[in-house]
Formats: structure tokens, C-alpha cells, sequence
């Protein structure tokens, strides 16, 4: 029995061993589960190509800022987005409060927000449209981008009107020397703010011209009738029908120091 006894001890050690082992990767595996289940309702955290999610460095990871107590979007992951109709007065509103600006308020997606995924396929949508007219390089209209960030804000002010109309998504894509930073209306699932920033040689085509390439960035703006303008410090500017609201477009060049001149294309939605 007395010889028995140290493979005893040696195969109580393994076992207890294993047992430690086990519980360890069984913690990790529920611990990467609960991220999958919160990662659901708010959109991914990492979008970096040949990196899996959990693995991804933090400095290039999407960017969700969550409120405690803050209630998620009723919205799957992939699902269909039925974008709430707006009238010419209420996006006004929204505008005037955003151009005041104020203190940001991270938060999760609401009842009848897009959360976090769907804003970046949004934004790539958009993208493809510029990048087939010529707009952005060409290889962005299918492109998984370097790195992909997001946050979802709204403001922290007191309004007449629903508040959940305030929130939005800044979605930035980057790809080489591309950089391009969107703000999406959480409510509406529509662009109302972009800055294209590309080298010189990136800008492919003037082919469109300022007005062309505005109705590209904001169709659904030109449902009724329009009334162009040429405001100081705009390309070129569109009105909407009640004369409310303004889309505008602005291109320049900055200077960078024995490098290639950086374009930048902004187009944007204001107040009159």
C-alpha cells in the first residue's frame, strides 16, 4: 500500500490540476459569451480584418460609450431599419440644437435607434456611392477599412420635442490616406454630416459638379423642390422647401509640409 501511495498523490495532483485548468478556460469562455450577448445590442466593438473580435488591441477597436442604466435599441443585429420620417420643421430644431452644441452624452442605442453596426453599414452604403461616382478612391466602394470608430451621443440640454431626435452616431473610417467621418442621425438612419479627407491624387474625378454631388450625399432632401443659393464660404448650397434647412458643400486643400496636399469635401446640414 506504502508504494501505491505517491502514484496516488501524483494522480490526486494531475486531477486537481485539471480541475483548475478546466474551470479557468470555462470562466473565459462565459466571460467572451456575455461580451457576444452585450456586443448584440450595442454593434461590435472591433472591425479590424484578419483579427478576431476578442483579440482585437484596444486603440483600434470600435468605440461604444455606455451609460449605466441606459436601455438598449429593441433592434437585432442585421435587422431591417425603418427609418423615422421627419418633417423640415423638426429636423430644424434638431439642427439649431446641435449647432448651439453643448455637453456630449454617451449612451446605447434606444427604442427606435440603429445601434452601432448598423450606423457603420450605413455610413459604407454612403461610401460606396461616393467611391462609384469618383468622389473617394475607387477600391472603398467594397472595403473592410483599416480601422472603423464609433460612439453614439446625444446632448445635454433641454428640448420641446422627443429628445431621443438629438442622438447620433459619429461613424470614421479610415483606409491608408483616407479618412472619412460621418454623423449619423441615430432616429432617422440618415446622413447629416460628412468630411471626406484624401490626398490630392485620391481625388479621382470632377466629373459631378457641386450640386450633383450634394443630391449624392442627401437624396432624401431633394423629394420636393429645392432652391439653390451660393451662400459666402459654401461651393454650393441647397434649400429645402419651407426654406428651413440648408445643405451645403465645401471643398479646400490644406497644405502639409513636403507631402501631397490634403483634399477635404464637406457636406452638411444646417438652419437658415
Amino acid at each position: 500500500m506504502s508504494k501505491r501511495k505517491p502514484y496516488a498523490l501524483i494522480a490526486l495532483f494531475l486531477l486537481s490540476f485539471g480541475v483548475v485548468i478546466g474551470g479557468w478556460f470555462l470562466t473565459e469562455e462565459l466571460l467572451l459569451q456575455k461580451q457576444e450577448e452585450f456586443l448584440k445590442r450595442t454593434g461590435r466593438i472591433a472591425r479590424q480584418t484578419g483579427m478576431p473580435s476578442a483579440l482585437q488591441p484596444t486603440e483600434d477597436s470600435l468605440v461604444s460609450w455606455n451609460q449605466p442604466g441606459g436601455t438598449s435599441g429593441d433592434l437585432e443585429e442585421g435587422a431591417f431599419f425603418e427609418g423615422q420620417p421627419l418633417s423640415e420643421e423638426i429636423m430644424a430644431q434638431i439642427l439649431s440644437v446641435w449647432e448651439n452644441g453643448g455637453n456630449e452624452l454617451p449612451h446605447e442605442p434606444r427604442k427606435g435607434q440603429i445601434n452601432m453596426e448598423q450606423a457603420i453599414d450605413i455610413g459604407k452604403e454612403w461610401i460606396a456611392v461616393m467611391a462609384e461616382c469618383g468622389i473617394v478612391p475607387e477600391g472603398l466602394a467594397e472595403c473592410d477599412f483599416d480601422k472603423v470608430a464609433a460612439r453614439l451621443c446625444t446632448l445635454d440640454t433641454q428640448v420641446s420635442f422627443d429628445d431621443s431626435l438629438l442622438s447620433s452616431w459619429l461613424v470614421q473610417y479610415t483606409e491608408n490616406d483616407v479618412v472619412i467621418s460621418l454623423t449619423v442621425h441615430a432616429s432617422s438612419g440618415k446622413i447629416w454630416k460628412a468630411s471626406l479627407s484624401m490626398k490630392e491624387s485620391d481625388r479621382a474625378s470632377s466629373e459631378y459638379s457641386y450640386e450633383e454631388m450634394l443630391e449624392m450625399a442627401f437624396p432624401f432632401i431633394y423629394g420636393g423642390s429645392t432652391e439653390n443659393a451660393a451662400l459666402e464660404n459654401y461651393d454650393f448650397c441647397s434649400i429645402m422647401p419651407e426654406g428651413l434647412v440648408y445643405a451645403a458643400i465645401k471643398e479646400y486643400q490644406i497644405a502639409v509640409k513636403n507631402q501631397d496636399p490634403v483634399t477635404v469635401i464637406d457636406f452638411w446640414l444646417g438652419t437658415i
